[in-house]
């Protein structure tokens, strides 16, 4: 697991009371040593075996207020799967596996199931007995009704971007989840936006959950910026001389249209800025090696659509670029989330037309934060 630095005030209770030695030990070499406020929160009410809702801003530390309490509570006697963590994309899923494989002892406790994956692989995987499995819901459900994964002994069942996943279309594919797994068993939501809708659908199937919605501002860490361009081809232009101009060695760049992912990425690519595409409906190969190619510094910059980097993590990643306007507050939180993560400093620069920059400014005003304008 890789050290994730977090900067912040020393905290009443520490990893070690809330979760044990070891699994603090853990931490502390990989240079976590202080929890963040929604660890601080969650827990505690996850070890007590609490359903619970809990909202908190990109960045913050979410993955790991439900994994640590996961990874405590296993009981090592049983091999079997004992906690389903459900994910609505293939790159939060294989992310949050990352990071359960680093907390648990066997490599081979943490499962990756994903409806876009072999199914061959997945299913010697399933043989050793795994005792954590993440995944999408259908490949989930797909094995269950094979009788490939057993969910007898599941004490535990995460949904992470629950906003994501509890919907209309998805509601009767986590019902029939949740009724496969013990009648005892805990459920848990995370996400860094849980509107009321979700709320209203989840409650139902939960016993009395704690709800945590701590404030969702922006970090004050997060430094706003927006340029006025004359038309779509000056802001291309404009993307080009900010990237050179702030010498940024990576970056986000974020686009409305799935099908100007691709075509952006390729004019960046012809400019020499090393660029790779992200969006929703390429297939997970290529997803897996954009990412891969960015993280490993072979691309500069990481074109996205907003399904595309949905519970993208980048660690240290400093920049984020709005080269099309997000549609509304909500979406601006998730992308300006991207960089910026557990204290460390970030920047997200919005190129807008002069039509654009008053919807900018109702966006500014509704989350309570400053955006500078840059002259050229």
């Amino acid at each position: 697991m890789r050290p994730l630095p977090f900067i912040g005030d020393i905290m009443k209770l520490d990893f070690e009371a809330m979760i044990g030695g070891k699994l603090a030990e853990k931490l502390a070499k990989a240079g976590i040593v202080l929890p963040t406020e929604i660890q601080r929160a969650a827990i505690p009410v996850i070890m007590a075996n609490r359903d619970l809702i809990a909202q908190s801003p990109t960045g913050t530390g979410k993955t790991l207020a439900y994994l640590l309490p996961i990874a405590a509570r296993i009981n090592p006697e049983i091999r079997a799967a004992q906690a389903v963590i459900v994910a609505p994309t293939y790159e939060l899923a294989a992310q949050i596996a990352r990071v359960a494989g680093g907390l648990m002892d066997d490599g081979l406790d943490v499962a990756l199931l994903i409806g876009s994956g072999g199914k061959a692989r997945q299913l010697e995987a399933l043989k050793k007995k795994p005792r954590i499995v993440v995944g999408s819901i259908g490949r989930i459900l797909e094995f269950i009704a094979e009788k490939k994964l057993s969910v007898h002994h599941v004490k535990t069942l995460v949904f992470d971007e629950a906003d994501r996943l509890f919907d209309g279309e998805n509601m009767t594919n986590i019902e029939r989840l949740i009724k496969s797994t013990l009648r005892e068993r805990q459920i848990l939501l995370f996400s860094a936006k849980i509107p009321m809708g979700t709320r209203n659908l989840a409650t139902p199937l939960m016993k009395e959950p704690k709800i945590l919605m701590p404030d969702t501002d922006l970090p004050k860490n997060i430094s706003h910026f927006y340029i006025i361009a004359a038309n779509l081809r000056e802001k291309f232009e404009i993307l080009r001389r900010l990237v050179h101009a702030k010498n940024m060695s990576a970056a986000v760049v974020f686009i409305n249209r799935p099908f100007a992912v691709e075509k952006t990425a390729e004019r960046l690519n012809f400019h020499k800025l090393s660029a790779r595409p992200l969006y929703g409906a390429a297939d997970k190969l290529r997803r897996r090696q954009a990412l891969d190619d960015f993280r490993a510094g072979r691309a500069r910059l990481l074109v996205a659509s907003d399904i595309g980097a949905r519970g993208l993590d980048i660690h240290g990643l400093a920049h984020v670029i709005n080269l099309d306007l997000p549609d509304g507050a909500s979406a601006y939180l998730h992308r300006a989330g991207r960089c910026g993560r557990m204290g460390a400093d970030g920047r997200v620069y919005s190129i807008v037309t002069a039509g654009e920059a008053a919807k900018l400014d109702k966006i500014a005003r509704k989350l309570g934060i400053e955006i500078k304008q840059l002259r050229r």
